[in-house]
């Protein structure tokens, strides 16, 4: 004899603080405007992974970077953590695309990443099929809408493409009603002169329903209006935050992601990789105030390339072979700075002899056992400037001739019809070992 009964169990529960944007809905391109918006599903849950440059050509340069990508969610604190413990040390950008999501957990995370000294860049990360750690990056619509700009806020450089949305609104409190009901099969059977009584779970399904939505105002304003102090940022940011209403969003322009200093430079995320080029101590000693209104990672890297900062000593040429039939060849400089452990290095693209615009272009080194080593030339006054990357002195003297380089030159991200060139072969060909010991050794 079989009995059926249905008991319905009821859980009630209340959501955190939750911001998710209507992001995916935005047009493509960065402009300032108010959308009214709809109610999106909730997005996947974060992914955070160390990731590989996926593609040929690129070992041993490769690059690396933590891919962030998702909704923040109660979980995505603790796997930062872990993914960033995992580094034992090294600073890798944090590439970054999500809607939003927790707020506490949004700015305990930019926290995080603010104390472990690390780089934020808006873009999407590509997971590579069959290649597990491999990725690539997509730069054609980066977004970080609500909540993610607390988790960009914590940046020490904050890389954002001209083309990203980056948008903003002020927070909301949900309160939702979770109730679960559960089917149960009761059977009961006879064991001699009594019944026994199994209960089996045939079903369980969950139902959710908002039963209270309205603005936070108050001790979370206060909390969130701290996290941008802390991190640095104009007050601008939280202003136009708080300013724009809960259902709709506002999506920044360049010049605003720049004026509000949510953006420490407006670049393609692969600016990321590239190492910020501090000013030489004496001109650290001169008292020399960054000009009104600069973002704070910005001053160092501008003078870096001033003339007399970068390497003047001409160490001789690597040849790239022909450019629309003319001979193109890439120039190498050396000047050893005022910290005796560190070495500029500058270079030039020549192209029969005249500079060709180094803008936005970048070089990587792919050295055996290091990390790549990325040269850029940030100096917009400078367009045939040369591109300049800092390495140990220590490096530099003991790198054998005969060790294997990989050196690749970029064009712009954005531009992907621009041209690449790419060379591997030993350090004296490649680096010009010989001469570099000799003036810096």
């Amino acid at each position: 004899m079989t009995e059926m009964f249905r008991p319905v169990t009821r859980l009630a529960t209340l959501a955190a603080l939750a911001m998710f944007a209507p992001a995916l809905l935005a047009p493509a391109l960065a402009v300032a405007q108010d959308q009214r918006a709809q109610k999106p599903p909730p997005p996947e849950p974060m992914r955070i992974a160390v990731v590989r440059e996926a593609g040929p050509g690129c070992e041993p340069g490769c690059r690396e970077w933590i891919a962030a990508q998702g909704g923040v969610v109660k979980g995505s604190l603790e796997e930062l953590r872990r993914t960033i413990a995992g580094l034992q040390g090294r600073k890798l950008p944090v590439m970054l695309y999500s809607v939003g999501g927790d707020v506490a957990t949004a700015i305990a995370m930019g926290e995080l990443i603010r104390r472990s000294g690390l780089d934020v860049a808006v873009a999407r990360t590509v997971f590579a099929e069959g290649e597990p750690g491999r990725a690539t990056l997509d730069e054609r619509s980066p977004l970080c809408s609500s909540a993610c700009t607390f988790v960009l806020a914590g940046g020490v450089r904050r890389i954002i493409p001209s083309q990203s949305r980056i948008g903003v609104h002020q927070q909301t409190i949900v309160e939702t009603e979770t109730t679960t009901v559960r089917d149960y099969q009761i059977v009961r059977r006879r064991e001699g002169d009594r019944i026994v009584e199994r209960r089996e779970l045939v079903k369980e399904t969950k139902e959710q329903r908002t039963v209270r939505q309205e603005l936070a105002t108050g001790e979370i304003d206060e909390k969130i209006a701290r996290h941008f102090d802390a991190m640095g940022l104009d007050r601008s940011f939280l202003t136009m935050t708080v300013q724009t209403p809960a259902d709709t969003m506002r999506y920044l322009t360049p010049a605003e992601m720049t004026a509000t200093t949510i953006a420490t430079r407006v670049a393609p995320a692969s600016a990321a990789f590239a190492r910020p080029h501090p000013l030489p101590p004496a001109r650290q000693r001169s008292g020399e105030a960054p000009p009104a209104g600069t973002a704070p990672d910005a001053a160092p890297v501008r003078a870096a390339a001033l003339p007399g900062e970068v390497p003047t000593q001409v160490l001789g040429h690597v040849p790239f072979g022909e450019y629309r039939g003319r001979p193109l060849a890439l120039e190498l400089a050396a000047q050893r700075l005022d910290d005796p452990q560190v070495v500029a290095l500058g270079l030039r693209l020549l192209f029969d002899g005249t500079p060709l615009s180094t803008r936005l272009r970048t070089v990587t080194f792919g050295l055996p056992d290091q990390p790549p080593l990325v040269a850029d030339n940030l100096d917009a006054a400078a367009p045939e400037g040369s591109m300049v990357a800092r390495l140990g002195r220590d490096l530099v003297c003991r790198i054998g001739d005969r060790a294997q380089v990989l050196v690749r030159i970029d064009p712009p991200e954005e531009d992907a019809g621009r041209e690449r060139w790419l060379r591997t072969g030993p350090a004296a060909e490649l680096l010009l070992a010989p001469a570099l010991r000799r003036a810096v050794c």
